[in-house]
């Protein structure tokens, strides 16, 4: 699920929504840029900044003005790489296709290596041109192993051109077996006869470059040689298919070399036709072309100079030089325009359908989902309404006119195959405006009740296919792809691809390698470049500008292929039919080679099988509480409303909290004071950059605690805006504005928003524009009234949330609040076993819940699982109030209030700021504590941890260190990992000690005799300080469990007058004042204009520091660099006692221990 950028400024949003940012803010988009600042690359991406689901989107492709020559010569290009054959091509397909354009070529054929990688984005820009297009690939035989690092790639080429839609078909197919014949990622596996066996007439063979085997053998053995491989060539393939291919880049022996291939093709009748093998559109490219040749080689240029070419000759040419180079070979030029013709097609008419259902008999897929809609009714809706079931009516209706069935059923059965297996799962995105989804339990939110429009998810005039997506518990998600490749089979599944881009940090590294620079120089230098927009300082670094040239036109370039987070599609033809299948790095994955943009524009339905971290944790959670206490939830048994969970959120109290534990959620969340379930959806909505730097988020907290009066441009629009106090907060408040004051229908108001969206939807909006218009006319608003409400309509078209995303969200937040009070010690441990994920480091998390009173134990070689868990506690009064007068702690016996379990909560009343913190009580495992894991110490793992604890439980405990050697097979490292980290404290064996004895351990290995090395005894070792164990905890596992770095530094902290974050909430504000913490993140959303917040962590809590974009200059190095800061600033601090350092100086803390922020954009 994807936002697309509005078609307006945030700025003119603010303007319309009368609501503009104070002077001064971070968000004010006009605000000086520092003299010296450049950028890498351009201007920046926006991002979702703190908004949950935030996913890139390529957007439509929009052409240039380009003026084809109207007396160009008539010639075809047939042998181009693009970018897309990875570090072999210098510019993206678009830009080949416009160059072609701009020359008048009659087709370009796009012919990257053993693969289509870039076809979809060439065939889309094509759509918009003159240029005809042609499909191909130049397969690589013979390849002895993965080429990479190979300064010349050994083995030869076939270049081959697909003649219509089935001989695309038969390309695909034969290069999806040659990948997953090859067994891994890059070495595909070709065999000549089974190609011409494929071919079967359907496509064009070109005798291709000095890589093709005609010219190979002409190289090594002349004319004799280039004859024979030519009669193979036509032997396999046929003489109607083989055309002998011309290439003149001017090198010294060109012209006899086509001299001898076309006296050899006039000998066998055959064909000639010319191409440039073409490397890059321009000839300015022919540096950067030969920097990412170097680039592949894994050499600098220096090294590959020898394989390089002499000069520029490999870009696209007009008809008219290529007919002046090739004038001694008659038509030479028009053969390559007569097969263009015959090959030539729209992509677009490859695509497939969805696979086939089997449905019980006498049913087809419609009625089957019918009768699985209709028959969820009385479950869900016992007493439906004729305008609901009306609805439901509808929503078939259009599922059936769209002909989806098959797409709704294959999602229903992975839905229900993941519930049998009890993998948690929630659909979510637009598919919670479905009621259909919600019948078919693909969803949890209810869109009858929320009265959310069907249409923002399918509409009868939306040409695209719906996008349904579905979060799995990340830890099990696998199990699901595998069953999903198992049912529909990998000739008919596969998953979509990611294309990793260049970014300026990697791309300043490759060049500067590729330049020759030391590995010492490329690291220091890519760290000079700002890694979140490429941002470098001209005073303030020592780049040279040639590698900062060549970075710049690198990036976006496309580096390698890796896997999209969980998007698979299903076709009814073979998946590898349409698109090539190849093998992923990850063991039993297979991708196809477009992306999910390259997917959509092709028509292919993607699923969305997205692995969410926060679903994997409270499995994990629900799973310890009732091994710890013998109680069993759901999230459908969690009580709901309750007081005291609100309460904890107004406070802020949301440290791995999912979705509003970020700065800006914490921020918000004493603003707002959500006290009922949709205020958390609302909350969850108003963190995006739309409404945040819009400026809808102050107007609606000043309503929300009624502190400005709730108005509406129009009576009708009271129904649509009540429930966000007249703010427009979501796209379907957008939609439904349009059909209460304008009349649209659903499909019209969609029409609308998807339109304003689009950088190509002018000629779309103008008929719905003035449907809207004549309705809001006829309910009486015209003029400026009329021009304000389209106004707004637009500014949040693509930018306001999803009603139905934020539901489907909200019912996570409210679980994970729920589980952070009443059983904080299992919340942390399902967090642990759950990493990585969300806002926080483990460090952070632990130390929250330290503060919250949960005891966390380190690593014990007899006591700790292979992942974190829960621990019975000797003493429980010491952490929590019991709910029983037993003397005695039993295991599964409950602490806290019972009432908190009752179904039924009482109402939740207003928000009392000085009332005291009663989460203590409410807490429900404070008879146990959180045990560290052996997998989470440096260098364990899982699979050591496993066979510790497999050990353990078969054979009884280690009796030292060298009987786990024995029993376990660890390492002399793994060893003195687990006695750094104070695992053998238990066996009376200090971390000193374990580290002297590791060594001598790790020999007693199970080949050997027990008992026949010779034991050292280790000296007498003082006792560490409580420094060197910090340090050693911080080394091992990244967590202290009873201590916090910042708490060695306080005195001398204290001399100098430096405060506490716990100081710093009562202090005077508008102060100049000092704080020191570990940096916890830095994070510069897009929003924020060069502004960077600064997360300082101490052993009291977190602190938000404000760095303005001089401060950063001026401290750069420093916030860039160091673990530990002493920052100085003025306190400001909101009625609702939300407080920020406006930061105006930093100093480098050394703290002496490891620690390393999360860094965001």
């Amino acid at each position: 699920m994807g936002f697309n950028n509005p078609s307006v400024t945030w700025a003119e949003m603010a303007r319309l929504l009368d609501a503009p940012s104070p002077t001064g803010t971070p968000g004010a988009p006009d605000a000086p840029r520092k003299v010296g600042g450049r950028t890498l690359g351009g201007p920046r991406e926006p991002d979702g900044g703190d908004g949950p689901a935030f996913s890139r989107k390529r957007g439509s492709y929009a052409p240039p003005a380009i003026e084809r020559p109207a007396d160009a010569v008539p010639y075809a290009e047939l042998h181009a790489h693009s970018s897309f054959s990875f570090l072999d091509g210098a510019s993206a397909p678009a830009e080949l296709a416009e160059e072609a354009e701009r020359l008048g070529l009659h087709a370009l054929a796009i012919t990257d290596h053993d693969g289509f990688y870039g076809i979809a984005r060439f065939a889309e820009a094509a759509e918009h041109l003159q240029v005809a297009t042609v499909f191909g690939a130049e397969l690589s035989l013979g390849l002895p192993a993965v080429q990479s690092g190979v300064a010349d790639p050994a083995g030869s080429h076939l270049l081959v051109l697909a003649r219509g839609e089935e001989g695309y078909h038969r390309l695909a197919a034969a290069i999806t077996h040659a990948q997953l014949a090859g067994g891994e990622k890059g070495r595909p596996r070709y065999d000549l006869d089974e190609l011409a066996e494929r071919a079967d007439g359907h496509w064009a063979i070109l005798t291709g470059c000095r890589k093709g085997t005609v010219r190979q053998a002409l190289a090594a053995g002349g004319a004799g040689a280039a004859a024979s491989e030519l009669d193979l060539l036509v032997s396999r393939f046929g003489p109607d298919a083989v055309n002998v291919e011309l290439i003149d880049h001017g090198n010294p022996t060109d012209t006899r070399d086509n001299d001898i291939l076309a006296a050899l093709a006039a000998e066998r009748g055959l064909p000639v036709l010319a191409t440039n093998n073409v490397h890059y559109a321009v000839p300015e490219r022919v540096h950067l072309a030969a920097a990412i040749a170097a680039v592949r080689a894994n050499r600098g240029l220096d090294e590959l100079d020898g394989w390089l070419p002499s000069h520029a000759s490999a870009h696209l040419r007009s008809g008219a030089e290529m007919t002046r180079r090739f004038r001694r070979y008659p038509g030479a030029i028009a053969r390559t325009v007569t097969l263009a013709d015959e090959l030539a097609f729209p992509l677009r008419r490859a695509k497939p359908a969805l696979p086939t259902l089997p449905v019980p008999e006498g049913h087809t897929p419609m009625s089957w989902l019918r009768e699985l809609v209709w028959g969820a009714v009385p479950r869900k809706y016992p007493d439906l309404s004729a305008e609901d079931r009306a609805r439901i009516e509808r929503e078939l209706d259009v599922i059936a006119q769209k002909d989806f069935p098959g797409y709704f059923l294959i999602v229903h059965g992975i839905v229900a195959e993941a519930r049998r297996r009890g993998i948690l799962c929630q659909g979510r995105g637009s598919a919670a405006n479905s009621a259909v989804c919600y019948l078919l339990d693909i969803t949890a939110i209810d869109s009858i009740f929320y009265r959310l429009p069907f249409e923002r998810f399918l509409s009868a005039m939306r040409e695209e296919e719906p996008d349904i997506d579905v979060d799995f518990d990340s830890d099990r998600r696998e199990e699901i792809i595998q069953w999903v490749f198992d049912t529909y089979g990998r000739e008919r599944a596969a998953q979509v691809a990611n294309v990793i881009q260049y970014r300026p940090k990697n791309a300043v590294r490759d060049m500067a390698k590729a330049l020759g620079h030391s590995p010492g120089q490329q690291d220091a230098w890519s760290k000079q470049v700002d890694r979140w927009d490429g941002v470098y300082e001209a005073h303030d670094h020592d780049i040279p500008d040639r590698v900062l040239a060549y970075a710049g036109e690198l990036l976006k370039a496309p580096r390698h292929l890796g896997i999209h987070s969980g998007g698979m599609v299903l076709t009814e033809r073979p998946v590898g039919e349409v698109v090539p299948i190849e093998h992923a790095r990850m063991d039993k994955r297979t991708v196809i080679q477009w992306d999910k943009d390259d997917a959509a524009w092709m028509g292919l339905v993607k699923f969305d099988l997205l692995g969410l971290g926060m679903l994997a944790a409270l499995q994990y959670c629900f799973d310890l509480i009732a091994e710890a206490t013998g109680e069993h939830w759901s999230l459908d048994a969690i009580p709901k409303e309750e007081a005291a969970v609100y309460d904890m959120l107004c406070r802020a109290d949301s440290i791995g909290v999912f979705q509003v534990e970020s700065r800006a959620q914490m921020g918000l969340l004493p603003r707002l004071q959500p006290r009922r379930f949709y205020d958390l959806v609302i909350e969850i909505a108003l963190i995006r950059p739309g409404p945040i730097q819009g400026g809808a988020v102050h107007p609606y907290v000043r309503r929300k605690l009624g502190k400005e009066k709730v108005t509406y441009a129009h009576p009708k629009l009271k129904p649509v805006l009540e429930r966000t106090l007249g703010i427009p907060v979501f796209q379907e408040q957008l939609m439904q504005m349009g059909m209460a004051v304008g009349d649209l229908s659903g499909e019209d108001a969609d029409l609308l928003r998807r339109a304003m969206g689009s950088k190509r939807g002018i000629e779309r909006i103008e008929s719905v524009k003035a449907k809207l218009y004549a309705g809001m006319a006829r309910n009486g608003l015209v003029g400026e009234a009329a021009d304000d409400i389209y106004a707004k309509i637009q500014a949040f078209a693509n930018f306001g949330f999803a009603e139905s995303h934020s539901l489907s969200f909200g019912l996570l937040v409210y679980a994970s609040s729920w589980l952070k009070l009443h059983y904080p010690a299992a919340f942390l441990a399902a967090l642990l076993r759950a990493q990585p994920m969300g806002f926080y480091s483990p460090a952070t998390l632990t130390a929250d819940a330290r503060r919250h009173g949960v005891r966390v134990l380190r690593p014990d070689i007899h006591l700790s699982g292979v992942d974190a868990g829960l621990e019975p506690l000797r003493d429980p009064t010491l952490v929590a109030p019991r709910a029983s007068a037993a003397s005695e702690t039993k295991r599964g016996d409950p602490t806290g209030m019972p009432s908190c379990t009752e179904r039924h909560q009482p109402p939740v009343g207003e928000f009392r700021p000085d009332a005291p913190d009663e989460s203590a009580a409410h807490r429900r495992d404070g008879n146990v504590a959180v045990r560290l894991g052996l997998a989470a110490v440096t260098g364990v793992g899982k699979p050591l941890a496993e066979r510790i604890v497999a050990a353990r439980e078969a054979e009884g405990p280690f009796r030292d260190l060298r009987d786990l050697v024995r029993r376990t097979k660890a390492t002399a490292a793994q060893v003195e990992a687990l006695a750094t980290a104070g695992a053998f404290e238990g066996m009376g064996v200090s971390r000193r000690e374990g580290i002297w004895l590791a060594g001598d351990a790790a020999q007693d290995l199970p080949e050997f005799l027990p008992g026949t090395l010779v034991a050292v005894q280790p000296p007498l070792f003082a006792d560490q300080s409580s420094y060197d164990v910090l340090a050693a905890d911080l080394w091992a596992t990244g967590i202290s469990t009873d201590d916090h770095p910042m708490t060695h530094y306080r005195a001398p902290l204290d001399a100098r007058g430096v405060l506490s974050s716990r100081e710093l909430r009562t202090h005077e504000t508008g102060r100049r004042v000092e704080v020191a913490g570990l940096v916890t993140h830095r994070q510069r959303p897009a929003t924020a204009s060069g502004i960077t917040f600064v997360n300082l962590e101490d052993e009291h809590g977190l602190v938000n520091v404000i760095c303005s974009k001089g401060v950063w200059d001026r401290y750069r190095r420093v916030l860039r660099d160091s673990p530990a800061l002493i920052a100085r600033g003025m306190l400001e601090r909101s009625p609702e006692g939300v407080t920020n350092l406006v930061a105006d100086g930093f100093e480098d803390l050394r703290v002496g221990v490891q620690h390393r922020s999360r860094d965001f954009r």
